[in-house]
């Protein structure tokens, strides 16, 4: 019986067939598998997944990955010694598989929280407290001057104005508004740029980087690597930087750039 994968729940025997993406977990229940991963994991090189051995332990779906064909993956080979269908016993499906969970971490992100946050809020509470103190420091000096009033009133409307024009002069108020503007300005021009930003806070960490460091997955170079050209890297003594030279596609050209490279 054939139905819709939209329709498969926990419990249902389904048979795996080679050169298709898995609709969502499931237990390999006999034969062999070469699963290509590489979605979940980032590692072209094929997986074998093995059938689940018939005993009395329990099966953990964390400690018994080989058992497990995950949803996203493709079945690259389906072996059965028998000569049957290869089976497998569906465990999860949607978002409670671990492609599901993957894809809700990236539209719902946890809240993280920064350095430049925690130390921003740091520096507005230190100049709080400079301000708290400078506010002590003149109080019995405006005591002073009005300890002869009988009328108290001017007095303490005086205390409100000197102590809002101290705090405002120390803790800028406009500094959450700057912060947010620039914010907004940086993410006008990354849309320019066609990069979109799902979270508008890490721009301020994003500023500070310098070097960004890349791993070469599988998710990127599949089973095979297509060499475009070659940049060699030159030292300019006039600018006293490394640079790139042109890009060299084909390798007869490549000897006399080298040369030139080497300054």
């Amino acid at each position: 019986m054939e139905i819709n994968s939209s329709e498969l729940v926990p419990g249902d025997v389904m048979e795996i067939p080679e050169g298709v993406y898995m609709p969502c977990d499931a237990i390999l229940l006999n034969g062999t598998t070469i699963m290509n991963e590489s979605m979940l994991t980032g590692e072209s090189i094929p997986v074998v997944k093995n059938s689940l051995p018939y005993n009395d332990i329990y099966y953990n779906p964390k400690e018994d990955k080989q058992f497990t064909l995950f949803a996203g993956t493709k079945t690259i080979q389906a072996r059965y010694y028998s000569g049957n269908a290869v089976l497998g016993l569906v465990t999860l499906t949607g978002f409670t598989t671990v492609k599901g969970e993957l894809i809700r971490t990236m539209l719902f992100p946890k809240p993280s929280d920064f350095k430049f946050y925690k130390d921003s809020f740091r520096f507005i509470l230190i100049l709080a407290v400079i301000a708290f103190l400078g506010f002590l420091i003149d109080l019995p000096a405006w005591i002073n001057n009005f300890k002869d009033e009988k009328d108290k009133t001017e007095f303490y409307t005086l205390i409100i104005i000197k102590a809002s024009e101290i705090i405002t002069v120390t803790v800028p108020p406009a500094l959450p508004t700057c912060m947010q503007i620039g914010v907004s300005v940086a993410l006008s021009k990354l849309k320019k740029k066609h990069t979109y930003c799902i979270s508008p806070n890490k721009i301020n960490e994003a500023g500070r980087i310098n070097v960004m460091c890349f791993d070469k997955t599988g998710t990127l170079t599949e089973d095979g690597l297509d060499l475009l050209g070659v940049r060699p890297v030159f030292f300019d003594k006039n600018t006293n930087k490394l640079s790139f030279a042109r890009l060299v596609r084909k390798m007869p050209k490549l000897a006399p750039v080298i040369p030139e490279a080497i300054r």
